[in-house]
């Protein structure tokens, strides 16, 4: 007879366990990396940490850029309002 563990018997459990592990295994290689290695976890980790970089410095460039845009709009419109009412800078 099986024994019962909470929502299904022990080896039921057992089974879901080793297809979960499996599962992971098998999405981690798709992805390049032997979760078995800590080199190439602790890799695949550094990885994910450069795109991080990357993501936050593209976001600060893209807002320096849009900035540069808006500021020279600004100083265009004020040096055509200055150019109309005839005054020097």
């Amino acid at each position: 007879m099986t024994e019962k563990h909470e929502g299904g018997s022990l080896q039921d459990h057992e089974l879901i366990e080793q297809a979960v592990d499996l599962a992971i295994k098998k999405t981690f290689a798709i992805l390049g990396v032997d979760i078995e290695k800590p080199e190439s976890v602790e890799a695949f980790r550094e990885d994910l940490r450069f795109g991080r970089k990357m993501r936050k410095m593209s976001d600060h460039g893209n807002f320096v850029l849009v900035a540069g845009v808006i500021g020279g709009l600004l100083y265009a419109l004020w040096y055509g309002i200055k150019a109309s009412f005839g005054m020097k800078s």
